[in-house]
C-alpha cells in the first residue's frame, strides 16, 4: 500500500474517530464538541489538498497534455459538421488513456473454501466480503469538494447554532455524516457502496429531524426516509443481479470486464449475440470462451435499479418530492446536503457507474433529468419562501447533471456537480444569515436587505449569477458544457431534440426565479407585512396577491415594527460572513482557465474530472461556441423576464412601472395553480399510495382488533371463566369434601376427648365394659 493510499483513508477516518469522541465524552465536552468536528474535517481537507497537488501535479502528469490536446481539438472541431465530429468523438474515446488510481483491498469475510478443480473461475473462489480504497481523478475532486464546503459549514455553523441546546449532538452528526460520505467516495465495490449509501441516508434522517419536537420536522425527516428506502430497493436489486451474475463486487472489475477499449460491450458469439453481454475481466482475449455472461435485458434492468436508488437519493423524478420538505432541519444541514453530500451521492454513483449502463438506460437517466429540471424549475418560479426556492433549484440542478451525465457529457455532469456545490452552499448559508437576521423565511415581507446586510446581498448576487449562466461566473461554464453535450447527442439523434430543449428552457427559468428571489429579499426598499390581513396572505405562501395588496395598504396605517422584519435587521458575525465570501470568490474562479490567466478556452476543472474517463463518452467540444450562443440569449431572457417583475421601481435600463406578477398570474391560472400545487405530485402520492396505504393499516388494524384480538380475548375470556369454575369446583368440591373430613376427625376427636377424665375408676370400668362385650362377642361368634 503506498502513502497516498493511507493518506485518503486517514482522510475517511478522522470524521469517524472525532464522532466516537463526541458521543462517548458528549457531557463532558459540551461546546468543544464543535471545535473537534470543525479540526477534524479541517484536517482532512488538508490531507484531501495534499492529494490533490500529488495526483494531478507530480503522478498524473499527463493530465496537461491531455488539457492541451482537448482544447486543440476543440478549436479544430468547431468548423467541423456534425458528422465530422462523431467520427473525431469516436476516435477520441478509442485513444482514452487510463487513469492512475490508487487502490487497497483486503477480504474483511471470507465464507468456504476454493474448490480445486473448478471450471468456472467464479467458483473456485470463496465469497468475500471485501473492503478497500478506490482512488482516481473523479475521486481526488470528490475529496476535495466535499470536505473544502463541510469545513466552510462547520464554521459558519458555530455562529449559526450557538443558542441551540443540542449544540454539541449536532456536530457530532455532522462529523458522522462527513465520514459516510467520504466513505463512499473511497469505496471500491458494490458491498462498501452500499454501506456507506445507507449511512449517508441515515445522518440526512437524524439531521433533517433534529428539531424533532415539532410534527413537521419529523414527518419530513420519515419522508425523506422512506422515499430514500423505495429507491435503495430498485438499487439493491440492480447491485444483487451484477453480483449474482457477473460473481465479483468489484466495479473497476465490473466496468472493464463489460467493456472493450472503444467503450463497446462485449457481444457473445452466436445467433443471440446482439441479447447477451461477455463478461471478461483482466484484460481476457476476445476470442476465449467467457467464463460469464449477461444477458443485455439483466444488465438493462441493473442499471435501471442502480439508478433507482441514485434518483431517489439525488431527488430525482418520481422520488423529488423529500427533498423541499427536507429544509426542516437547520441550514447548515441544507447547505450541506444540497452542494456536498446527501444528493451528490446520486449524481456521483450515475458518473461512477457510467461504464456499466447501457445506452437504453443512458437515454432513461438523460430524459428523466430534463423532466425533473423543468418540474422543479417551474415549481421554484411561484414560491414564496426563499428556502423552498433554493430546494427546488437544487431539484433542478441535479435533472442538469443526471441529462448531461445521460446524454454522454459525464465530465460537463460532474462539473456542474462541483460548481454548483460552491454557489449553492453560498446561497443557503446566506438564505441561513438572511434568517439568522429577519428571522422569516417569506419574500413578500421583506426587500431593502441590501443596505443593512451587504455582504449577505453582494455574495448571495454572486451566487445567483453563478447559478443563472451569467458569462465569467463558474456556472456559466459549466451549464455550457451540458448544453454542449446535449447539442452534440441531439446532432446524432435528431429525433430526442428535446434533450436540449429542456435544458434550454430550464436554464432560462433559472435565471428568471433566482432574479426574482434576489429582488423580492434585497433590492428596493423594506415592504413589510402592512398589516394584519396582509401577513396572513404572506403566511399563507400567496406571493401574487401580497403584491397586489401591497400598493393598495401603502400607505393606509403605520407598520408595526413586529410586522416588519427588516426593521431590526444586521448583518450577521463575522464567522458566517467569512465562508460567504470564500464560497463566493469560488463560485466565480472554479470554472476559470486558470494557467492561461482568462476565463476562456477549456475550464481547467472540466479537463482534470475528464482526465482518464470511461470510453464512450461523448465528444462535444465543437459544440461549445453553440452552447455560448444559447446560454447568452437564456441569460438575457431569464434575467431581464426578472427584472421586468421584480426589480425596483426605477432601475436603470428598466422601465418606470414593472410588470405585475399578480395579472399574469391571473391570466395563466391553470398553470400558476398547477406549479403552485407542484404539479399534484405529494397529492396524488397520497391519493395512490399514502391513504391506500393508510386505509389498509387500518383495515389491518380492524382485523387484527376485531378477529385477532377478538379471539385471544375470546380465548381468554373462555380460560377465565374455566379458572372460574375450576377454582369454584376445587373450593366446594375438593376443598369442601377435605375439610369436612378435617370437620369430622375433629368433631370425633373432640367428643371423644371428654372420656379422658384422668380418673383411674372411670378407666376401670371402661375396661370393665370392654372386657364383658369382647366375651360376648366370643361366646356370640363360638355359638354361632
Amino acid at each position: 500500500m503506498n502513502w497516498q493510499v493511507g493518506l485518503y483513508v486517514a482522510a475517511v477516518l478522522i470524521p469517524l474517530a472525532a464522532f466516537t469522541i463526541e458521543i462517548l465524552f458528549i457531557g463532558r465536552l459540551k461546546r468543544l464538541n464543535a471545535y473537534i468536528a470543525t479540526g477534524a474535517i479541517g484536517l482532512s481537507c488538508v490531507l484531501s489538498a495534499i492529494g490533490f497537488l500529488d495526483y494531478f501535479l507530480i503522478e498524473a502528469k499527463g493530465v496537461f497534455a491531455e488539457h492541451h490536446a482537448a482544447t486543440t481539438t476543440g478549436e479544430h472541431e468547431a468548423s467541423a459538421d456534425a458528422g465530422h465530429a462523431e467520427a473525431a468523438g469516436a476516435e477520441h474515446e478509442a485513444t482514452h488513456p487510463a487513469p492512475l488510481v490508487w487502490k487497497a483491498n483486503y477480504d474483511w469475510v471470507l465464507l468456504g473454501a476454493p474448490t480445486a478443480g473448478a471450471l468456472d473461475r467464479f467458483a473456485a473462489k470463496p465469497l468475500s466480503f471485501p473492503l478497500g480504497v478506490y482512488i482516481d481523478s473523479l475521486s481526488v475532486i470528490m475529496f476535495l469538494m466535499v470536505t473544502f464546503i463541510a469545513t466552510l459549514i462547520h464554521l459558519y455553523s458555530i455562529g449559526y447554532m450557538h443558542d441551540d441546546p443540542r449544540f454539541p449532538r449536532f456536530f457530532a452528526f455532522l462529523s458522522l455524516f462527513c465520514f459516510s460520505m467520504l466513505g463512499l467516495i473511497a469505496s471500491p465495490n458494490l458491498f462498501m457502496i452500499f454501506i456507506f449509501w445507507e449511512l449517508v441516508g441515515l445522518c440526512s434522517y437524524l439531521l433533517i429531524g433534529f428539531w424533532y419536537e415539532e410534527k413537521s420536522n419529523a414527518d419530513a425527516a420519515n419522508k425523506a426516509f422512506v422515499a430514500n428506502r423505495v429507491g435503495d430497493v430498485g438499487m439493491l436489486i440492480g447491485l444483487g443481479l451484477l453480483w449474482t451474475t457477473l460473481g465479483t463486487f468489484n466495479f473497476q472489475e465490473i466496468s472493464e470486464g463489460l467493456r472493450d477499449s472503444t467503450g463497446q460491450l462485449h457481444t457473445a458469439n452466436g445467433a443471440d449475440a446482439q441479447n447477451v453481454v461477455d463478461f471478461r475481466p483482466h484484460g481476457e482475449p476476445v476470442g476465449a470462451a467467457p467464463h460469464r455472461q449477461i444477458p443485455y435485458w439483466m444488465l438493462t434492468i441493473a442499471g435501471l435499479g442502480i439508478f433507482a436508488g441514485c434518483a431517489g437519493k439525488s431527488a430525482q423524478f418520481p422520488l423529488h418530492v423529500w427533498l423541499p420538505d427536507a429544509m426542516a432541519g437547520p441550514t447548515p444541514v441544507s447547505a450541506l446536503i444540497h452542494a456536498a453530500t446527501m444528493v451528490a451521492a446520486g449524481v456521483y454513483l450515475v458518473a461512477r457507474f457510467f461504464p456499466v449502463f447501457t445506452s437504453d438506460v443512458l437515454l432513461y437517466i438523460a430524459y428523466t433529468g430534463g423532466v425533473t429540471l423543468l418540474i422543479a424549475a417551474t415549481i421554484a418560479m411561484v414560491q414564496t419562501d426563499y428556502k423552498k426556492v433554493l430546494a427546488y433549484s437544487t431539484i433542478s440542478q441535479l435533472g442538469f447533471m443526471m441529462l448531461a451525465i445521460g446524454v454522454g457529457g459525464r465530465a460537463a455532469g460532474m462539473f456542474h456537480l462541483v460548481t454548483h456545490a460552491f454557489f449553492k452552499a453560498l446561497l443557503f448559508l446566506g438564505a441561513g444569515s438572511v434568517y439568522h437576521s429577519v428571522h422569516t423565511y417569506e419574500m413578500p415581507g421583506l426587500g431593502g436587505l441590501r443596505k443593512k446586510m451587504p455582504i449577505t446581498a453582494t455574495t448571495m448576487l454572486i451566487g445567483t449569477l453563478a447559478i443563472s449562466g451569467v458569462p465569467f461566473f463558474s456556472g456559466f461554464y459549466s451549464k455550457d458544457a451540458i448544453l454542449a453535450a446535449a447539442i452534440a447527442r441531439v446532432s446524432q439523434s435528431p429525433q430526442h431534440f428535446m434533450l436540449f430543449v429542456l435544458p434550454a428552457l430550464g436554464a432560462t427559468i433559472t435565471a428568471f426565479y433566482m432574479f426574482r428571489m434576489w429582488f423580492l429579499v434585497f433590492a428596493g426598499e423594506a415592504r413589510g407585512f402592512r398589516g394584519e390581513a396582509h401577513a396572513a396572505i404572506a403566511h399563507a405562501h400567496d406571493e401574487e396577491q401580497a403584491l397586489a395588496h401591497e400598493e393598495a395598504e401603502h400607505g393606509h396605517g403605520a407598520s408595526a415594527h413586529d410586522l416588519n422584519p427588516v426593521a431590526h435587521a444586521h448583518e450577521s458575525e463575522a464567522i458566517m460572513t467569512r465562508p460567504l465570501v470564500i464560497l463566493a470568490f469560488f463560485s466565480v474562479f472554479v470554472g476559470w482557465t486558470v494557467w492561461a490567466g482568462l476565463p476562456f478556452g477549456v475550464p481547467v476543472l472540466e479537463s482534470l474530472i475528464a482526465y482518464g474517463e470511461p470510453a464512450g463518452v461523448i465528444n462535444a467540444h465543437w459544440a461549445h461556441w453553440y452552447a455560448v450562443g444559447c446560454s447568452l440569449a437564456i441569460g438575457v431572457i431569464g434575467i431581464g423576464l426578472g427584472a421586468l417583475y421584480y426589480a425596483p421601481v426605477g432601475l436603470p435600463y428598466f422601465p418606470a412601472t414593472r410588470l405585475n406578477p399578480g395579472r399574469t398570474a391571473a391570466q395563466f391560472r391553470g398553470l400558476h395553480t398547477l406549479f403552485k400545487n407542484k404539479w399534484y405530485f405529494d397529492d396524488v402520492y397520497r391519493a395512490l399510495l399514502i391513504n391506500p396505504c393508510l386505509a389498509f393499516a387500518r383495515l389491518c388494524g380492524r382485523f387484527d382488533k376485531l378477529l385477532i384480538d377478538g379471539m385471544v380475548n375470546g380465548a381468554a375470556w373462555a380460560t377465565e371463566r374455566l379458572s372460574r369454575l375450576n377454582g369454584l369446583f376445587d373450593k366446594l368440591g375438593v376443598d369442601g369434601a377435605v375439610n369436612a373430613l378435617a370437620d369430622l376427625v375433629y368433631v370425633a376427636g373432640d367428643r371423644s376427648r371428654a372420656i379422658q377424665t384422668g380418673k383411674l375408676r372411670n378407666y376401670l370400668m371402661f375396661l370393665a365394659v370392654a372386657l364383658v362385650g369382647l366375651f360376648a362377642g366370643v361366646f356370640a361368634w363360638v355359638g354361632g
